[in-house]
Formats: structure tokens, C-alpha cells, sequence
């Protein structure tokens, strides 16, 4: 028997009881499915160590050692939690007028993955574009533009119209003088 077939067998006849452990410490299903696959994956890793005499001790033991490992991390992680400052309640980001949730993210959706993390850093997560620059790896110049096209791409998939940036007016056209004109 080869390793592939031998340790399918030993997966297959051992699945059970390893799950059975899991829940058996309170886990809930999909945890002791994740506590499950780490056990044979660590089996798969020690092939060559399994007692295959007798390898649900073993088993069960390097299943009890992920779920000891398990129970420190959630102790760590809770008193990290408890020594951390409560964040205050974030409002929720306005929605624009005429427009429900749905729609939006239909809209959103729609747009590619770049476009979307640039219009969710600044509308949801409340970056600036500097501090969205940063986190794209981009120049905030950069960003600007990016965040304009993206904003231009979901009004055309929302059907808004979009107000026409300003035309820059020359000086002289509206009655001032240049610098050029003020010298000479």
C-alpha cells in the first residue's frame, strides 16, 4: 500500500473519533472541523512517525495539542480585548440620496476590485486620500485620480449624473490682470 492510499485509510477510519474529540470539548462544528483538518495535516506533514499499529493515541494527541494551542489563543486574544480601549460606535456612512443599499452594491460590485477598495477606503472606512495613498502604495495625486475615475464608473453603473468639473477660466477672461500684464 502506498502512502496516498494509506493515509486516506487512516483518515477514513479515524475522521470520526478526531471529530467526535473536537465537539466533545465544546467546539462548535466548524471549529472542530478546522481542528480536524489541522490534525491530519499535521499527520500528512509526520507521515513517517505515525504508529500505524496504533495511531489514534497519536492522533488524539496532536489533536489535544492544536486545541490547547487553540484555547491559549482565544485566552490571549480575550485579555488583549479586555486591556484594549473599546473603539466609540462609528456612524454609518451616508447613503446617497435616492439610492438604497442594494442598489449600491450592485453598483459597486460591478466595478472592478481596484475601484471598489479605492471608493471603500474613503466612503467606509473613512481614510483620507493621503492615508488611502499610503495604503495602496500610490502617490495621493495618484489617488485622487484613481478615486475620481472610480466615483465616474459607479455613477455610470448607478445611472447618476455626475456635475461637469468647472472649467478653468483664464485670468484676463474675467477681467484680471496677469502677472505678464501687470509688469509690462
Amino acid at each position: 500500500m502506498n502512502a496516498d492510499s494509506q493515509f486516506r485509510s487512516l483518515f477514513e477510519s479515524a475522521y470520526p473519533y478526531i471529530r467526535r474529540y473536537a465537539l466533545h470539548r465544546g467546539m462548535s462544528a466548524s471549529d472542530a472541523d478546522d481542528l480536524v483538518a489541522g490534525t491530519f495535516e499535521v499527520a500528512w506533514r509526520r507521515f513517517g512517525e505515525i504508529p500505524f499499529a496504533a495511531p489514534l493515541p497519536w492522533l488524539y494527541a496532536v489533536a489535544h495539542n492544536l486545541w490547547r494551542n487553540q484555547v491559549r489563543s482565544e485566552h490571549r486574544r480575550g485579555a488583549l480585548l479586555n486591556r484594549v480601549p473599546r473603539p466609540d460606535e462609528m456612524v454609518p456612512a451616508a447613503e446617497p440620496a435616492g439610492l438604497d443599499a442594494e442598489s449600491l452594491r450592485r453598483g459597486l460590485s460591478a466595478l472592478s476590485a481596484d475601484d471598489q477598495e479605492v471608493l471603500r477606503l474613503l466612503a467606509w472606512d473613512g481614510l483620507t486620500p493621503n492615508e488611502a495613498a499610503t495604503v495602496l502604495g500610490c502617490t495621493p495625486s495618484a489617488l485622487r485620480t484613481r478615486l475620481r475615475r472610480a466615483r465616474d464608473r459607479l455613477a455610470d453603473q448607478l445611472r447618476i449624473e455626475r456635475p461637469k468639473p468647472r472649467a478653468r477660466t483664464r485670468p484676463e477672461a474675467i477681467g484680471l490682470k496677469t502677472k505678464d500684464a501687470v509688469d509690462g
